[in-house]
């Protein structure tokens, strides 16, 4: 399988070589190739998976105010220090070159369940106090936030509204690489803490009206469908470890979806189309042999870094993370980004694509500071991943 995929990649570079030496685009490609633009010299054929890039961890959060940093650590101790971090726009970060966003979303079909949160009412007129806004929160839809009640400060509050910034900025940058949107559904109890609301259930019902969501958003084709990757072949599994992935030169300027889940809601979303037939989302892989199998997300790069690589070679698409809970930040210790970027993960997920200074000079870049390049496991010969 690993020789197939050689192969796929060596016949994207001769692909490259044609178009340099026929002339057909003009750009010329610096020393350390970015294959987030299309240049001269590139194997534009190169397969999407055959690539890295960096994205970002929660990426709708903002940092916790302190009166509800306390509310948080008078229940459980310490724990806010590991959700104080924030981000940038969604748009902001993209240009920055984030190629993957992760979005945290709740069911709420009438609208308003989460536009009073528990937090900001009780820190009220507290020092340090921000208030929070509700707006369109009020409205019916998926909401965007990490923990209901208690962490709720978001850049974009509604799917809806992320989804736009997203669409527009992609519109605006049409030759980016696939963006890759993660979506968590929050279904989990809070019960340690009083007055915390119940969470709704992610049903067929609410899948539903969660592909109606996107595709309120993001147009058919800007949208790369499991359908569109598995083509004429059985299953998701067998088309990418056989075909392979799309190109570069079809998926640029395209968003494609993934839902990181366990089994049960999986299969909730799944139903009985075992490939994903029809649907919008790719699934968070069970096993590398399901039908489903396309995407795996694999979040500890030291201890799973074998299987990273096995699942890399085999054809599959990986994201792992780099940091976690800002300790990377706090030791300022790089050997989980090193292990990241070496697994051959094509998206390395972060808090830290900017330093947190206070905290130490930890951040997490592609070596060259491109915003994607070549896969350092898997790709063509005379595709640079370094300055020559």
């Amino acid at each position: 399988m690993v020789i197939l995929m050689q192969f796929q990649l060596w016949m994207g570079a001769l692909a490259g070589a044609f178009l340099m030496s026929s002339g057909l685009q003009a750009q010329t490609c610096d020393a350390v190739l970015d294959l987030d633009r299309p240049c001269e010299g590139q194997a534009q054929d190169l397969a999407m998976n055959a690539v890295q890039a960096i994205g970002s961890h929660n990426s709708y959060h903002q940092r916790i105010p302190l009166p509800e940093r306390q509310l948080i650590d008078y229940y459980r101790p310490d724990q806010s220090k590991d959700w104080d971090y924030g981000h940038e726009s969604l748009s902001a970060q993209l240009s920055r070159g984030m190629r993957q966003i992760e979005l945290d979303i709740y069911y709420d079909p009438r609208g308003g369940k989460y536009a009073d949160p528990l937090g900001p009412r009780l820190s009220v007129n507290t020092r340090g106090f921000q208030p929070y806004d509700p707006a369109g929160m009020d409205q019916p839809g998926f909401k965007v936030l990490h923990m209901q009640d208690i962490d709720v400060h978001s850049s974009c509050a509604t799917l809806v509204i992320c989804l736009r910034e997203i669409a527009a900025w992609s519109g605006d940058n049409p030759d980016h690489i696939p963006i890759l949107i993660m979506f968590n559904t929050k279904q989990q109890e809070i019960e340690d803490i009083p007055g915390v609301q119940s969470p709704l259930r992610f049903t067929r019902q609410a899948f539903d009206e969660l592909e109606a969501e996107i595709a309120s958003v993001f147009s058919e084709d800007h949208i790369l469908t499991p359908d569109d990757v598995r083509g004429e072949f059985s299953s998701l599994r067998e088309a990418v470890t056989t075909r392979g992935w799309p190109s570069l030169n079809e998926t640029r300027g395209r968003v494609f979806f993934l839902m990181d889940e366990g089994e049960r809601v999986i299969n909730t979303y799944m139903g009985r189309q075992h490939s994903l037939e029809g649907k919008l989302l790719f699934v968070k892989s069970t096993s590398p042999e399901a039908d489903h199998a396309a995407l795996f997300v694999e979040n500890d790069p030291v201890r799973q870094f074998d299987q990273i690589q096995d699942l890399v070679a085999r054809g599959f698409i990986v994201r792992t993370r780099s940091d976690a809970n800002l300790r990377e930040a706090y030791s300022n210790d790089r050997t989980r980004l090193d292990a990241a970027l070496n697994s051959g993960a094509q998206y390395v997920t972060t808090d830290l694509y900017v330093a947190r200074e206070d905290l130490s000079d930890y951040v997490v870049a592609l070596p060259q500071g491109q915003v994607a390049r070549c896969n350092p496991l898997v790709r063509p010969a005379g595709c640079r991943t370094d300055a020559p």
